[in-house]
């Protein structure tokens, strides 16, 4: 936080005008999008977010995440207060914007920033935003004490307390001025405990030294803890010893006979270490991000209902027992998924407290939590289950919950009109109607999504396709009857195309068919449930995903589709679970049915029994701890056991996904897919367009490298405003840099670009199927050339190996290429001649197949004997079971979708080089992918 995300002296009238300010301001720096004032109007309405000390801090509901582009804070000054509800007020408000993990660390933090007593006060009379930002800043501008045993001193020989204090004084080795501050600065906190403290410019220090026969000033000296402060460093070791305190047990903590056993009491505080007393109960949290202020607040609401004093400990935290009553202290305790509290209850009322707060955190606190699951069930150790349906798995992940089935919608219209003018006045309506719907759905988008829409939209002002529809209504047909007749038309031609990633783009068609009809017919689209759902339909279009609650929807499933359709990659770009080609059957069961969603092994079961049930949701909720974990460590490097360093980039297809990738641990980008600089709009972007757009990836990648991949347009990627002739097969036409060597402008155009907008930052450039020497060289001159004009001073050419001519010749290639990065995803589509978005091929379509790996094998090889490295950019990245082979046989980087890199980080840190290796000869010796694929299976 800065001055500039603070407002100071504000006089808002209520508390909802505060958020509301909060909300709005949030939203005009980019910060959340439209909507996220609901969310946080929402969540004060479910819980109070009064902290403590002055402060408040509103913030969305989770159901609101997928609408926060970017973690921050927004702060208003109230020196008058407004009142927060419970008696009362705050005077600084934090609006706060965080997603996922970010929210509860975000808070953690915030919770050990406003530990300063007098922080209420001092936030009321601030002047300047500087006065705010060093008050939230305070507590890390210098380092934490803690206890350590090395500093602590059983039976110091004293006779008096000057003594004792110049054995203190040799223990910190304090200065002749801090032993006077030392002798001057004496407390007595009782029960034979005396602080005494000096002020140091230098490393801040903590002794404790025990003692007997001493007296001073008429009071005993058992113990005498001394301090070289700075800062607030040692406030926690107060509050630590406070705790013994106010128990009434720090004199026989000092009885203690050795350091290290007085230390481990002063860190764990002084309740009993055994089985929990009578006035006691322990309680696991099971809620899947631990408790941040939501679960926490309802929490705190629950102890707040009983007259007794509740104190609560984390067992597998810092050990100390903090106010129950209090959210600041609860959030402080950093409670994590699995950790165990100790709830301590004193009152007239003790009992029922704690058997209400064990009661409201086995029930999950307002969130689903899985029931306590038995270790020595194994994940994969149960057969096939009765019930389970077979399909294709499309995004991985389990979901478990409730189905809902949507019915089809249908749609009542005349077939004929008589009133041709009429109609097609109807259609043109209902056509822009759709483009607003289309435009604003893609301005909250990002990414792929915004990209898809954006594509929906030039094919909602296909000319061809409303010429028709028109023809269609002047020769007496309704507009809905025109116009549907047309969709189905086209969506049925596309089906039928060769190339089943071509086919699944008939998906594209009727989803944009079905939002006309929904206006022409002025029928509404199915209401969903309010509680979290598992999607069920018959097809499930790209505008329904992004405009979907992604808080509410569990996974998805499909009785149609493929693994390529645009609905499976926007669900891959979600995180959330899918099935396609589930057949007909799955139309058939009941909103409402129980089930388990497996995206990995492409089931569905439904109705599930409790066995299977909780041993699901044991797996998910492992699952879920895994990757918090895996996020807690996304910034530190990917190094195996034995020391050996992967790189690890982010796939991006769109430059506003830069930053979010390098806050999810990226250490830069290893495939930009600089396709989204020529989508959606209505020319070829111009140079400084096309540089724009990339200097923001730039600016956001901070000095990173950015691989960028020239144009790979054509395929299933054509361009509306480059119309080029019908390819029977466009995978084997003309694309990538063979339709640059058609167009040479756009390569051009395109370099100077990268070239420009680079400076002095690292970027590699790299081309698209390259399959001969030819074309290979056709870039190179022309990349020759360019720099020669340009001269960027860190860059490097490279290309990409995905065709299997391109691997074969590798050695030829290494001699020029500065770098290869493996499309595994064509590659092997193309090595083994399985369309991969063709469901009924996909045991064959896998990337482990050793024909596969030898071809990666051969360009490992080919590089490093010329000093080059190697990268891999395809799903197979961020397959755990690829992970250890792909290590094995040399690849220097792998770059995955922006989510994916915490967990390939952690897969990584889990293996050894060497074992890698071995397997990697194994699997190169291996009949098939299912073989290599048991074969990684096994511990590495």
């Amino acid at each position: 936080m800065t001055t500039q995300d603070i407002k100071m002296n504000q006089t808002p009238a209520s508390k909802q005008a505060a958020i509301v300010a909060l909300a709005r301001w949030l939203e005009q720096d980019g910060y959340v999008k439209a909507g996220y004032e609901a969310g946080m109007l929402e969540r004060e309405a479910q819980a109070v977010t009064y902290l403590g000390q002055g402060i408040a801090i509103p913030h969305g509901t989770r159901e609101c995440r997928h609408l926060v582009r970017k973690t921050g804070i927004k702060a208003l000054h109230v020196p008058e207060g407004i009142d927060w509800g419970g008696g009362e007020k705050a005077y600084l408000i934090l609006g706060i914007a965080a997603s996922s993990g970010e929210h509860l660390a975000l808070l953690r933090q915030l919770a050990r920033a406003l530990s300063r007593d007098d922080l209420a006060e001092t936030v009321r009379k601030a002047q300047h935003g500087d006065d705010i930002v060093n008050l939230l800043h305070e507590s890390s501008a210098s380092p934490l004490l803690a206890w350590h045993s090395d500093a602590i001193y059983i039976q110091q020989p004293a006779a008096t307390m000057d003594e004792l204090l110049h054995a203190a004084a040799g223990r910190l080795q304090a200065t002749a001025q801090e032993l006077e501050q030392l002798q001057s600065n004496i407390l007595h906190l009782g029960q034979g405990w005396w602080l005494s403290e000096s002020i140091t410019a230098n490393t801040p220090r903590a002794a404790v030294l025990t003692t007997t026969g001493v007296e001073h000033r008429g009071q005993p000296v058992r113990a005498l803890l001394a301090l070289k402060t700075r800062g607030r460093a040692h406030k926690e070791l107060l509050v630590q010893l406070a705790d013994w305190l106010v128990a009434g047990k720090a004199a026989e903590l000092a009885t203690l006979n050795n350091a290290q056993a007085l230390q481990q009491a002063l860190s764990r505080g002084p309740g009993p270490s055994g089985a929990p007393a009578s006035n006691q109960c322990l309680v696991t949290v099971r809620n899947h991000q631990g408790l941040h202020a939501r679960p926490g607040a309802l929490l705190v609401q629950a102890a707040k209902a009983f007259d007794a004093d509740i104190l609560v400990r984390n067992l597998d935290g810092d050990g100390h027992d903090v106010n129950a009553k209090s959210l600041m202290k609860l959030i402080s305790l950093g409670v994590r998924p699995g950790h165990r509290l100790l709830f301590t209850a004193t009152g007239p009322d003790s009992g029922a407290a704690l058997a209400r707060l064990q009661a409201v955190i086995n029930e999950g606190l307002g969130e689903q939590v899985a029931p306590p699951v038995a270790p020595a069930v194994a994940a994969t150790s149960h057969p096939t289950p009765a019930g389970q349906l077979k399909g294709t798995g499309a995004s991985p992940g389990i979901a478990i919950g409730p189905l809902y089935v949507e019915a089809p919608v249908r749609f009542d219209y005349a077939d004929v009109a008589c009133d041709a003018v009429a109609e097609q006045l109807r259609l043109e309506q209902a056509l822009q109607l759709a483009d607003r719907h289309l435009a604003d759905a893609a301005a909250r988008a990002q990414g792929q999504a915004q990209e898809i829409l954006g594509m929906h939209r030039e094919l909602l002002q296909d000319p061809g396709l409303t010429e028709n529809v028109l023809q269609r209504v002047q020769q007496g047909a309704s507009a809905p009857a025109a116009w549907w007749a047309e969709i189905d038309a086209a969506a049925t031609r596309q089906a039928s195309n060769e190339s089943s990633t071509l086919a699944e783009r008939a998906a594209d068609i009727r989803d944009i068919g079905r939002q006309v009809m929904a206006i022409l017919c002025n029928t509404a689209l199915p209401d969903t449930p309010e509680a979290p759902y598992i999607w069920v339909a018959e097809d499930i279009g790209p505008s329904d995903i992004v405009n979907m609650d992604t808080a509410k929807v569990l996974g998805l499933v499909t009785a149609g589709g493929g693994v390529s359709s645009h609905s499976a990659i926007l669900a891959r770009a979600l995180d959330i679970p899918a099935l396609v080609a589930m057949g007909g059957e799955v139309m058939a069961l009941k909103t409402g049915t129980r089930a388990i969603l497996n995206g990995e092994a492409g089931t569905l079961h439904v109705d599930p029994g409790e066995a299977v049930l909780n041993r699901a949701l044991g797996v998910q909720l492992r699952e879920r701890e895994l990757a918090w974990q895996a996020w807690e460590q996304r910034m530190q490097p990917a190094i195996t056991t034995d020391g050996h360093k992967l790189e690890v980039g982010a796939n991006l297809g769109d430059a506003g996904q830069a930053a979010e990738a390098m806050a999810d641990g990226a250490e830069g980008v290893g495939l930009l897919r600089t396709e989204f600089a020529f989508m959606g709009r209505r020319q070829v972007p111009d140079i400084q367009q096309q540089t724009e757009e990339y200097q923001q990836v730039f600016t956001a990648l901070g000095g990173r490298p950015l691989v960028a991949r020239t144009l790979d347009a054509g395929g299933d990627k054509p361009l509306s405003y480059w119309l080029r002739p019908k390819e029977d097969n466009p995978f084997l036409g003309v694309r990538g840099i063979r339709l640059c060597m058609q167009q040479p402008e756009l390569l051009e155009t395109q370099l100077r670009a990268l070239l420009g907008a680079a400076g002095d930052q690292p970027l590699r450039i790299m081309f698209p199927m390259v399959a001969d020497w030819a074309e290979w060289r056709f870039g190179k001159e022309m990349f020759d050339r360019i720099q020669a004009d340009i001269q960027a001073p860190d860059v490097q050419l490279g290309m990409m190996v995905e065709v299997p001519s391109a691997a074969l010749n590798a050695r030829q290639f290494a001699r020029e290429a500065d770098f290869f990065s493996i499309g595994t995803n064509d590659l092997t589509q193309y090595t083994l001649a399985a369309d991969r978005g063709n469901g009924e091929l996909a045991a064959l379509s896998d990337g482990l197949h050793p024909a596969v790996l030898r071809l990666i094998a051969m360009t490992v090889e080919a590089a490093h004997a010329e000093g080059k490295w190697v990268g891999v950019c395809g799903e197979l990245g961020s397959d755990p079971q690829a992970l250890p082979v792909l290590l094995g046989l040399g690849i220097d980087e792998v770059s995955v979708s922006p989510k994916r890199i915490p967990l390939v980080k952690a897969r990584v840190r889990e293996l050894s080089l060497a074992q890698c290796k071995q397997l990697a000869g194994r699997a190169l010796a291996a009949r098939c992918a299912g073989a290599v694929r048991i074969l990684a299976g096994e511990k590495q």
